[in-house]
């Protein structure tokens, strides 16, 4: 089974991504993505292990935003590009916007279970997240903030 809190730090420190302990066992990575002209997009994955979660087993958990969810959110869109992804789903979530405001926001998640997970699958995963996160925040949300 792999420790989360050794799998994050050296692929962050082998990749260069900025890596936080959040306290409690949760963490925040920063993962770059290069794009076609040289420069960089960067995404947020926030990954921790909840406890049987997964039909009493625990899980690892990873989320990242997309973008805050309006009435005005092709939400037809969303589902249908959502497919970009394997082991990813996306959803909407409460959650506070940057000025510590309520708002709903379109994330990007998964929660595969723990002792089945090696490490190979667990930064295939984490890549995942942050890729598919990214591609939604620039379709339907405009920019790079997450």
């Amino acid at each position: 089974m792999i420790n989360l809190k050794e799998v994050l730090t050296e692929y962050s420190e082998k990749k260069k991504y900025k890596l936080s302990e959040l306290g409690e066992g949760k963490y925040s990575i920063d993962i770059a993505m290069k794009l076609k002209d040289g420069s960089y997009r960067y995404q947020f994955v926030w990954v921790w292990i909840t406890e049987g979660r997964g039909k009493g087993k625990d899980c690892v958990y990873f989320t990242s935003r997309a973008g805050i969810y309006t009435p005005k959110s092709n939400l037809y869109k969303l589902i249908k590009e959502s497919g970009y992804g394997i082991y990813t789903t996306v959803t909407i979530v409460a959650d506070k916007d940057t000025d510590g405001n309520p708002c709903e926001t379109v994330i990007v998640q998964a929660s595969p279970v723990l002792e089945y997970l090696s490490k190979e699958e667990f930064l295939f995963i984490l890549w995942e997240v942050a890729e598919v996160a990214d591609i939604l925040e620039e379709k339907h949300f405009g920019s790079d903030i997450h």
